[in-house]
């Protein structure tokens, strides 16, 4: 990863102590794939960091665990470590699209391949996200969905933004959010997502 000095706001780590909102869901009737995502947290060398995963295939959820086990073993973010957890998950169509985005200090690390996506929300702006890394922001609001399709080019999140009230760590902390901006979606998608404050 580059060294950045640390923003004088505080870094990512801080803020996810300090109000980050994250969810998961599954959205959508069940098609011909299926499909799960999931928020999760690990102590890495210099701090936290949190993945996002969204998973699609045959074999989402085995698929899933796949990443999780990839997860497990990372102690250090670097550039490609988004890519390398992606990759983790077994060929199609068992794992048909992975998205993965890996928040860690002030940038987020982010791969996709198949039919997933990542994506940033970014001054109410919805923007898909090409692999490699990028800046984070606060008010930023980071998306892996299992599948293209979220509407690009205007807000994804159609309710104000609430900074979590407690310090830990919650996964599910954003669900009715995401609920609430995947309604207009008839799609099955699973949404894995972070706000940050």
């Amino acid at each position: 990863m580059r060294e950045r000095p640390p923003r004088a706001r505080g870094d990512l780590g801080t803020m996810a102590t300090m109000g980050t909102q994250y969810g998961a869901i599954v959205h959508g009737r069940r098609g011909d794939t299926d499909v799960t995502s999931t928020v999760e947290a690990r102590s890495v060398e210099g701090g936290r960091s949190v993945a996002l995963i969204a998973v699609q295939g045959t074999l989402a959820t085995p698929s899933l665990e796949s990443v999780k086990g990839a997860l497990a073993g990372v102690t250090r973010v670097t550039e490609g470590a988004a890519a390398t957890l992606a990759k983790a998950a077994p060929p199609p169509p068992y794992a048909s699209g992975v998205a993965v985005v890996l928040l860690f200090a002030d940038v987020a690390h982010v791969a996709a391949h198949g039919g997933a996506r990542c994506y940033r929300e970014r001054g109410g702006v919805l923007e898909e996200l090409a692999a490699g890394v990028h800046d984070a922001q606060p008010g930023d609001a980071f998306v892996a969905a299992s599948h293209a399709g979220l509407q690009v080019g205007r807000a994804f999140f159609t309710t104000a933004s609430r900074a979590a009230t407690d310090a830990e760590f919650r996964n599910n902390a954003l669900d009715a959010a995401l609920e609430a901006a995947l309604a207009p979606y008839s799609t099955f998608v699973a949404v894995a997502a972070a706000r940050l404050p």
